[in-house]
């Protein structure tokens, strides 16, 4: 099970009542009432006569998915919303009525395990699990925005507010979306910034000993919801961490790697150790540039190209995977680096600078950042004394104009889904860091929306409160990095498992796949829709491809996010 379909239509006119009717269809929810459908396999949790949750749910005291969350009738959907995220977690959207103030809101939990998008149209203001849903309820076929689309490619790593396809945005996690039919008001219930570090550090056993009941908690009742699963497994600590989470659960799962043909991104043999350590089942599957379709879109059906293209080989192979070992779907790490404060500058040593004072940050954090990025104590003094002065390396989310026509400059960032990196983080600047770190990982989620049959349970809200509340010194603790997340199962997992530091992936295959495809993809973008409308500098790509793989280093990879934009842009004409 991993679906959450659905679609809902509010009329744009004063005074609509707050009561929404059943539709049995997509198209038909635009009438003269609010209207919303469901898919026959999504999930649904009553809220009593006052709303409905769509998606799972669980309680966050037992971690048991719930039926039923009771509302009062006189409960306010802001009052409701607060509730719902304070006592409970998942992948959810609620609709709550307000009928003392005759609107209708939408809650988005706060992990974005169920996205959803939105489009205000000339009679309906319609909200929905997918964008293909959002065009079938108002029998409009969706265009392409060219300017969203050339602004998502400079800033490939920033989730924004607006999607790529014309008049359709994406409701905030953890905001209360309020509509009257003529007006709408968006209001935050839950912040990152209320679970960012307060008082005194925990110690690394305690702080480990609370991931660890935490993690066993939140994949066991995920496990539970979707059955026996397989995990995508490299031997890495993010892949590891899940496994051992599910092991120290007494949850059954089987483990799927994915190697190249040559060694340097096989990691089959710490995968095989991780799955017989743990007792699980285990397969593995080999990348051949065969199996890569340069004209087939890893993104589609999506509101922006977000996916790499060469997914579409991954999706295939762990799909086979999982069969092979008897299961339906596939959990993944996506996004542990991000979660568990994978960071490369000086801001843990700040960090314990401004709340420990100078001896804890330069005897025991000083060197921990030393071991983690292999440089030496007068580099890194010296990049604590740039940070200090308030000069930073780089910005959160510097642009990328790789390859790009000419574009407006922004004074400012295009409006990001959770501007997070912008928080007061008081004393925990390096927070700031943190935050935009998982900010990275949102496109690469993979929840209860459209898409493979792939899950991303490290993101979900149980587990992004606690991490955002550890401070940032504690994550490189003993000079590891994500330090806390290794120590969390460290007597479940093998020591060469536990102490990687690296981990090897498909760069070989992208690159064989890339040079295999060349004169194809050259033609998919210099005759395409991207030269087209001039979002790409037709001469630089045209010269881009006259390179050697060898020289074109990361601009092979930045061709191929061209390509499966083009592939994105096609699939929407």
């Amino acid at each position: 099970m991993k679906q959450g379909r659905f679609v809902l239509a509010v009329p744009r006119r004063r005074g609509v009542p707050p009561a929404v009717r059943r539709s049995a269809s997509p198209d038909d929810v635009c009438g003269d009432n609010a209207s919303f459908w469901t898919s026959d396999d999504t999930p649904e949790v009553s809220l009593g006569p006052q709303g409905d949750l769509i998606g799972c749910v669980f309680s966050a005291h037992t971690a048991r998915s719930v039926d039923a969350v009771p509302l009062s009738e006189f409960e306010s959907a802001q009052t409701a919303a607060l509730r719902l995220v304070r006592d409970y977690w998942g992948a959810y959207v609620a609709v709550l009525p307000d009928p003392g103030r005759r609107t209708l809101a939408l809650l988005v939990d706060p992990s974005g395990l169920l996205p959803v998008y939105r489009r205000i149209g000339q009679t309906h203001v319609v909200f929905a699990s997918d964008a293909c849903l959002l065009g079938e309820a108002v029998g409009d076929r969706l265009k392409v925005d060219w300017a969203a689309l050339a602004s998502f490619l400079r800033y490939p790593e920033l989730r924004q507010k607006q999607t790529c396809l014309a008049d359709v945005d994406e409701l905030t996690p953890g905001a209360l979306m309020v509509t009257g039919g003529d007006r709408e008001l968006e209001l935050p219930v839950w912040s990152a910034s209320d679970y960012l570090p307060q008082g005194r550090a925990a110690s690394v056993g305690d702080a480990a000993a609370e991931l660890r009941e935490l993690a066993t908690r939140t994949c066991a009742a995920w496990t539970d919801r979707f059955g026996p699963v397989a995990v995508a497994t490299s031997g890495g600590v993010d892949s590891s961490f899940l496994c051992s989470a599910l092991a120290a659960g007494d949850r059954d799962f089987g483990c799927i790697t994915l190697a190249t043909l040559d060694s340097s991104g096989d990691e089959s043999d710490y995968a095989r150790l991780l799955a017989e350590h743990l007792g699980a089942d285990f397969t593995r599957r080999v990348y051949d540039t065969a199996y890569y379709r340069p004209t087939v879109c890893a993104s589609a059906g999506l509101p922006r190209p977000g996916r790499k293209g060469f997914l579409t080989v991954v999706d295939a192979l762990l799909a086979e995977g999982a069969a092979d070992l008897g299961k339906s779907i596939v959990l993944d790490g996506n996004g542990g680096d991000n979660l568990f404060c994978f960071l490369h500058s000086a801001a843990p040593i700040i960090d314990r600078l401004r709340n420990e004072g100078p001896r804890a940050a330069l005897f025991e954090t000083l060197p921990d950042m030393c071991r983690v990025t292999g440089c030496d104590v007068p580099t890194m003094l010296r990049a604590t004394g740039k940070r200090l002065m308030g000069r930073r390396s780089k910005k959160e989310f510097a642009p990328d104009s790789r390859l790009l026509a000419d574009g407006p400059i922004l004074e400012d960032l295009p409006e990001p889904l959770t501007p997070w990196h912008r928080l007061a983080t008081r004393r925990h600047t390096g927070k700031r860091d943190h935050l935009a770190l998982i900010m990275r990982a949102q496109h690469h989620m993979h929840g209860l929306g459209p898409g493979p049959a792939r899950f991303s349970p490290l993101m979900s809200q149980p587990l992004l409160e606690f991490c955002l509340g550890v401070p940032t010194w504690t994550w490189v603790t003993g000079g590891q990095n994500r330090a806390l997340a290794r120590a969390a199962f460290a007597d479940l997992l093998p020591r060469s498992v536990l102490n990687r530091m690296s981990k090897a992936g498909p760069d070989s295959f992208i690159r064989g796949a890339f040079d295999r495809h060349r004169a194809v993809l050259r033609d998919l973008l210099l005759d395409g829709l991207l030269a087209k409308q001039g979002v790409i500098d037709r001469a630089a790509v045209e010269q881009a491809f006259t390179l050697e793989t060898a020289r074109r280093g990361s601009l092979v990879y930045r061709l191929l996010d061209l390509v499966e934009a083009e592939n994105w842009s096609r699939s929407w004409e």
